[in-house]
């Protein structure tokens, strides 16, 4: 039994593993490579400049609030930079390669799915378990966000450790020093929190030892995080910005777009609604019930954050496929006849694979490179300028095409005068505009192409 166990723990990680290598050597110019770059240009520059793990540095000087403040030092302060620090010492190890970063994802994106098969399979059993598993790694969404450059998925990894771990109360401490890495590496962690209390049955006190371990970090950062505004981008937009919750934008957009959409893309959007009703009328189910309420109410909570990033939707995706498996098995057993309950098989199955077909067809685009020229323009200036130029590569204060160019600097093209005050020695652009052609009309060109074209500053501004 023991053998099997692991066995099938060992399949889910291959399942889960091999569909996230899908262009997994991808440039950082994919979808959301706004905040791609931004991680990676962490993991970098812990090789490149200093290893300090309580002052993470991208690559901008630009500050990432909007408080007029100055960034002089490029910190980037705002999740712990565990997943950054993992990134870079495997880079220490094979080599700067952004697809060395995209398989930590992967990995921890495995682990993360083969501690949820083994969470429901404690609960739940083995019928479960696996259609949980099947459906958590296959999903399309859940693909394309398993081998990013973000924190996003290891927090959710992390996050099912710990809750498996928490089940096995000998492994107490080890689930709150995971949750603690959770908790540090996305403060959304803590809504898992009201389903670890349901099912906690442990004595007072190894309760609040459970919650210091893994509490008092994440507080010590945030202190660490309020020191260094500069460092950190402005949130409070995301509770309620534009007033959008509970209106009608906020339903169609998370019920409708993300959830019925992209996420459960149809026919698991159906095995998931009937998943729910099946959830709190069963009382071994009622702690998946309060999972859902939990999620629930962090999109509530941070509502303009969740319409306004697909990707606030991540930490539904383990609940969800939780419930696309109680609603599955529902239909399945929902007759005793077998000639029946064969057609309901059929019925569920089809329902599984619309899902994963429809939400193909809605992410298929996210692995695009829609702007090829970022990288080429990228690759000559790193081959082309010195290894400490300060470059401006003007891209609407998108740090994706200064992450290409391999060197530090500005991600927008306004107050040029300023920027070359403060060292600027490089401006790279892949719009000919106004702005390119005054300035290709007084400063050296160094290079370009139907592409790019890259001036040299110091002489001329």
């Amino acid at each position: 039994m023991l053998k099997s166990k692991f066995l099938l723990a060992f399949l889910v990680f291959l399942v889960t593993f091999i569909p996230r290598l899908y262009r997994i050597n991808n440039p950082v110019a994919d979808w959301h490579s706004w905040r791609q770059a931004d991680t990676a240009a962490v993991a970098r520059n812990f090789v490149k400049d200093k290893f300090n793990l309580l002052y993470p540095q991208s690559d901008s000087f630009l500050a990432l609030n909007d408080q007029g403040l100055a960034n002089p030092n490029r910190y980037f302060i705002n999740e712990f930079p565990f997943y950054n620090a993992v990134v870079a010492l495997v880079y220490k190890v094979f080599g700067i390669n952004e697809m060395l970063a995209r398989l930590v994802s992967v990995v921890f994106s495995s682990l993360g799915a083969v501690a949820l098969y083994l969470l429901t399979l404690k609960l739940f059993g083995q019928k479960i378990a696996l259609v949980t598993s099947l459906f958590y790694a296959l999903n399309p969404y859940n693909i394309y966000y398993g081998r990013v450059i973000m924190p996003d998925p290891i927090f959710i990894s992390l996050s099912l450790i710990s809750a498996y771990l928490f089940l096995l109360k000998p492994w107490g401490i080890a689930s709150a020093v995971i949750f603690a890495l959770s908790l540090l590496t996305k403060p959304y962690a803590i809504f898992l929190l009201p389903l670890l209390f349901y099912w906690g049955k442990w004595k007072p006190r190894a309760m609040a030892l459970w919650g210091v371990i893994a509490c008092i970090p994440f507080i010590l950062w945030r202190i660490h995080f309020n020191n260094h505004p500069e460092g950190s981008f402005a949130s409070t937009w995301l509770l309620n910005g534009s007033n959008i919750r509970f209106s009608g934008a906020f339903f169609r957009w998370l019920i409708y777009e993300r959830m019925n959409r992209l996420i459960f893309a149809t026919g698991g959007f159906v095995l998931f609604v009937l998943g729910i009703i099946a959830s709190y009328q069963d009382k071994k189910r009622l702690g998946i019930f309060i999972w859902l309420l939990s999620i629930a109410a962090y999109m509530t909570i941070f509502a303009m954050g969740n319409v306004t990033h697909d990707y606030y939707q991540l930490p539904l995706v383990p609940v969800g496929s939780i419930l696309v498996a109680f609603g599955f098995w529902q239909i399945v057993n929902s007759s005793k006849k077998i000639w029946v309950k064969l057609l309901n098989y059929g019925l569920a199955l089809s329902l599984l694979v619309l899902s994963l077909a429809f939400g193909w067809y809605e992410v298929r685009g996210y692995f695009n490179i829609n702007h090829p020229e970022i990288v080429a323009a990228g690759k000559a200036v790193d081959r082309l300028t010195p290894k400490d130029a300060l470059v401006v590569a003007a891209y609407n204060s998108d740090p994706a095409f200064l992450y290409q160019t391999n060197r530090h600097g500005w991600p927008d093209g306004v107050n040029l005068e300023d920027k070359v005050r403060d060292g600027a020695t490089h401006y790279v652009s892949i719009n000919f505009d106004n702005v390119s052609q005054y300035l290709e009309g007084r400063c050296p060109t160094l290079d370009k192409t139907d592409q790019y074209i890259i001036l040299e500053l110091k002489s001329c501004l």
